[in-house]
């Protein structure tokens, strides 16, 4: 920028004026060296010696600049602040504006930022505008902060576009449409798909690389020897998978990896120079472990595949990850549709529904999903959502099984009518709690009600029921696992795992093979990256009752039994159902 040397546009005398000069020419000499906490010093130093120089406009900016490159935006931005406000008609405003602005949006102010950033009219600088917004706009977490801003600035079309695809991405993820939809009318937005897979190619090959991160706890390869016999039983059940593909064509080199639930020797086998190469990762198992490969997966564009987890954390933000079993959300959900599947053309008004369930925190993730889902369907609360930890299972059970003749006492202060149980007609228990479970099922062969009561397949592993019980409620079981012993293949499949390995296959060996034999197939059929063709395709299991992904990254396929004829039988019509 050129700046006037003569006494009358410095406003001061000759002296005064060569001495400035030299000072301010050394300050922007530092400052070029970038050397910025020097140049902010020096320049301090000429806005304390010269207060009405023509040249005070230029020292407060570059004493702004040197803070900020310094580090201290905070400082940076209220000296930006003060030359906006001492010289509001010196033409270099504009990036007086810009600067402040990108010391708000540093500090949290974006509505600040974004009001300063009107105030700019010089068309030149609408590129670098844009892409300062775009940057800064794209690091705000939650969408309803971006939704604020949208209201204030509703002319300011980034803004919108940022929040629906902001939106549109935790669409894909969750799979709830409900907010993406109301954002496109709500602001006439057009469509917008977020596609992470977009520039992914799925590649065919002759042969895949399949690497198994499992902690098998053993110095070499001689996994008689792991300490842990699940994952030894599921490794088994991967290996007799791999022989049935090569049965049907399809190739999988099989690379085992001792994770020995460590961090660093995890870290250790990624940093392995062929890792980047694999075409499936089956694992790691444990939470030390799991964001590690998970990290590495999504980096790299490598399938993962946890085989026993059902948390959904595992695969969030990762569209490569994904479940063999469906995580809790997708069990809520289930559990939900089957309620409103029970409720659908009955009165609502009759509906009581009734929520039971402990402190562990997979059981108030379900509880607290399936009562959202509920009362959004049917437009009203449900009547009872208690939360009961162990200690205090056996005092509410004693005081409510007394409710059938209604002379029980107030309990903990309610009305008694928000208790009165004998009025449910639903009721979800997403607990595995033996004495939970055992209560809310004699409670209703005491009160003498019969709901629908929505359990899990453990209560029935566990033995927590009695026949008797079984046979006078209406209870259905959520059952992932289940497996029909009956079935010709699976038959098979115990013939080869007993002449293999001398035992008798358990529920994780029938993991390890159903799991390796569907995505190896899925490898076989759509490629390395199986996800971008295998649409809403439903697979029929060899092993279990089925599978089913579509968009969703856990098996969405939930078996649904009941207890009829004297033995568990699956029920067709609730099973076949798939969640929206």
């Amino acid at each position: 920028m050129a700046l006037g040397q003569s006494k009358v546009r410095l406003g001061i005398s000759d002296r005064d004026a060569q001495l400035l000069l030299a000072q301010y020419a050394t300050a922007q000499k530092v400052y070029q060296a970038k050397n910025y906490a020097q140049a902010s010093a020096l320049f301090e130093r000429l806005i304390k010696m010269h207060h009405s120089s023509a040249l005070s406009p230029y020292i407060h900016f570059y004493y702004a600049l040197a803070t900020y490159h310094n580090g201290a935006t905070k400082i940076a931005r209220e000296a930006f602040l003060e030359l906006q406000a001492k010289f509001p008609d010196w033409n270099k405003q504009n990036e007086t504006h810009y600067w402040f602005a990108q010391c708000s949006f540093e500090t949290g102010n974006f509505e600040q930022a974004l009001n300063t950033l009107a105030l700019i009219k010089d068309k030149s600088m609408a590129e670098p505008i844009l892409e300062m917004k775009k940057y800064f706009l794209k690091q705000i977490q939650a969408d309803t902060a971006l939704q604020e801003l949208v209201e204030k600035f509703p002319n300011d079309l980034i803004i919108k576009n940022i929040l629906h695809k902001k939106v549109a991405k935790q669409a894909y993820f969750t799979q709830d449409f409900a907010r993406l939809d109301a954002l496109k009318q709500q602001y006439h937005l057009a469509d917008y798909t977020y596609d992470p897979l977009k520039q992914v190619t799925s590649k065919r090959k002759t042969a895949y690389d399949v690497a198994i991160f499992l902690p098998f706890f053993v110095e070499e390869f001689d996994y008689e020897a792991c300490t842990d016999q699940f994952v030894i039983e599921l490794y088994q059940g991967i290996q007799l998978a791999i022989e049935k593909l090569a049965q049907e064509g399809i190739v999988i080199n099989l690379f085992v990896f001792d994770t020995k639930r460590d961090a660093t020797v995890t870290k250790a086998l990624l940093a392995q120079e062929g890792m980047p190469h694999m075409d499936l990762i089956i694992g790691p198992l444990y939470p030390e472990t799991i964001p590690l490969v998970a990290t590495f997966a999504k980096k790299h564009k490598i399938n993962l595949v946890n085989p026993i987890s059902d948390n959904a954390a595992v695969t969030k933000g990762n569209p490569f990850a994904f479940l063999f079993q469906p995580d809790l959300e997708t069990c809520a959900q289930r559990a939900a549709q089957l309620t409103l599947s029970d409720l659908s053309g009955q009165s609502t008004e009759e509906a009581s529904i009734g929520i039971f369930y402990g402190t562990d925190p997979k059981e108030v993730l379900q509880a607290n999903l399936y009562k959202t889902i509920v009362e959004q369907q049917l437009g009203k609360n449900t009547d009872l959502f208690l939360q009961l930890p162990s200690k205090a299972i056996k005092e509410f059970f004693n005081q409510a099984s007394k409710q059938k003749a209604k002379e029980e006492e107030d309990i903990a202060t309610t009305e008694k009518d928000e208790w009165d149980l004998s009025k449910l007609t639903h009721i979800y228990v997403p607990s595995q709690n033996e004495l939970l479970v055992s209560n809310v099922i004699s409670l209703c062969l005491k009160l003498g009600i019969k709901p629908q009561i929505i359990g899990h397949e453990q209560w029935i592993k566990k033995e927590i029921l009695h026949i008797h019980q079984l046979k006078r409620l209406s209870i259905v079981f959520l059952a992932p696992n289940y497996i029909d012993y009956s079935r010709s293949a699976l038959s098979t499949f115990r013939k080869k795992f007993f002449e293999k390995n001398s035992t008798q296959p358990n529920e994780k060996g029938y993991i390890g093979y159903e799991m390796m034999l569907f995505f190896g197939r899925m490898l076989g059929r759509y490629g390395t990256s199986f996800q971008k063709e295998w649409g809403n395709m439903h697979y029929s299991s060899l092993i279990f009752q089925g599978l089913s992904y579509g968009k969703h990254h856990a098996n969405q396929h939930i078996p649904v039994l009941r207890f009829a004829k004297d033995k568990f039988v699956v029920d067709a019509s609730l099973s076949n159902t798939e969640i929206a």
